[in-house]
């Protein structure tokens, strides 16, 4: 059987990524699509607007397969988010994968990914990077040609592409142009189809023009949002008033000194907009410093950070997917496809459930790694 991933958020599924994966198992001339899913916090650096396990049912209505991308990964900027999805699809035996990018030519990421390997190995590339510039910025200034580098899933594609090159070299990196809608758009002014922001915006204000733009099988399934950032704020302040500086300097994604000015900000902010405003720098981009914010409220040590992968987290399947899953158990007998959390293997996802269960304290969900057995739903 012959398998394309798809390295996801799904922040809530919409028929943009109906399109990717169907689109996916076409250009990949694939039997399986495998979503590869953040958890319960998203890249953007906030909590997902719904649980994993609501999330897993939207994505069945066009995948055969969801599985968590590591929770570390999932609050990380472009180059570990994309190392970490391609190590799964990796042990997933995947034999594609395919993201979608404003570019839309595979070819052309293939040869900025092969100028992107030269540079890296330059001495200027890590004399900016010590001197704390962004890894965007720093190949913008050192690379002729970045008009591929100017918009962000080109950006994130261009990542996919040198983690699989680095990493996993037998998988076929693909690429789809985006349908439509720019990545940030706020309204929701097409009828079928609209950017994660609007769809996310439309619900929170219970304005049903979502509808549209959701898959029809699913639609019933999406409700006002189960966790914001506003929620998270007292939560938040409490952690980083709490935590002494040597403790945030050890967070995942702090860095440079930060830390100060975390603790420096914290104390006149009344909200997490204000908070934001308070820490927003030249150097920083709001989605960075929302990672570091989100690791500090979990507790996600650098120093934990993993960088392989030993189990993978199966998160739900239809019939199609339930088939790979037995393929890749017979081909593979030594590697670990976790269906059901439990005391024996609950050690390979200890930050997936750490982030499930402070979630769910701040969300008053219920659904956890313990209680959720693996989604099953029909084919389609």
């Amino acid at each position: 059987m012959k398998c394309a991933a798809l390295i996801t958020e799904y922040n809530p599924f919409h028929n943009g990524h109906v399109y990717h994966a169907e689109q996916a198992r076409q250009i990949a001339d694939a039997d399986i699509t495998v979503a590869i899913m953040s958890g319960q916090f998203v890249m953007r650096g906030e909590p997902a607007i719904y649980n994993k396990f609501l999330r897993t049912q939207l994505a069945l209505s066009a995948c055969d397969l969801v599985v968590e991308l590591p929770a570390y990964a999932a609050l990380s900027a472009g180059e570990y988010f994309a190392e970490m999805g391609v190590k799964v699809a990796d042990y997933l035996n995947c034999d594609a994968l395919v993201f979608g990018s404003e570019s839309g030519s595979i070819k052309d990421f293939e040869h900025v990914a092969m100028q992107l390997n030269h540079i890296e190995e330059h001495p200027e590339f890590q004399t900016k990077l010590h001197e704390g510039k962004s890894y965007p910025r720093i190949i913008h200034e050192l690379l002729d040609e970045p008009a591929l580098l100017q918009t962000p899933n080109n950006i994130l594609g261009l990542s996919y592409v040198q983690a699989i090159q680095h990493y996993a070299a037998h998988i076929t990196p693909l690429t789809l142009q985006r349908h439509q809608t720019n990545h940030h758009n706020q309204t929701i002014d097409n009828q079928t189809f609209a950017s994660g922001s609007a769809i996310r915006k439309a619900l929170k204000n219970n304005d049903a023009s979502f509808e549209t733009v959701v898959p029809s099988s699913v639609k019933h399934l999406y409700t006002s949002p189960q966790l914001t950032l506003d929620e998270v704020f007292p939560y938040l302040k409490f952690t980083l008033l709490r935590a002494s500086l040597e403790e945030l300097r050890e967070m995942h994604t702090v860095s440079e000194g930060f830390e100060y000015r975390l603790k420096e900000k914290i104390q006149s902010a009344h909200n997490f907009d204000q908070l934001m405003q308070l820490l927003k720098t030249k150097r920083y981009t709001y989605t960075r410093i929302q990672r570091m914010l989100m690791n500090c409220l979990l507790n996600f040590k650098q120093a934990n950070k993993q960088n392989e992968i030993d189990a993978v987290r199966i998160l739900g399947m239809n019939e199609k997917g339930q088939a790979y899953l037995k393929q890749l158990k017979k081909e593979f007998p030594d590697r670990h496809f976790i269906t059901n959390v439990n005391k024996a293997t609950a050690s390979y996802f200890e930050p997936e459930i750490k982030a499930t269960e402070i979630y769910n304290a701040l969300s008053g969900q219920t659904a956890n790694d313990f209680n959720t057995p693996v989604i099953r739903v029909q084919s389609q």
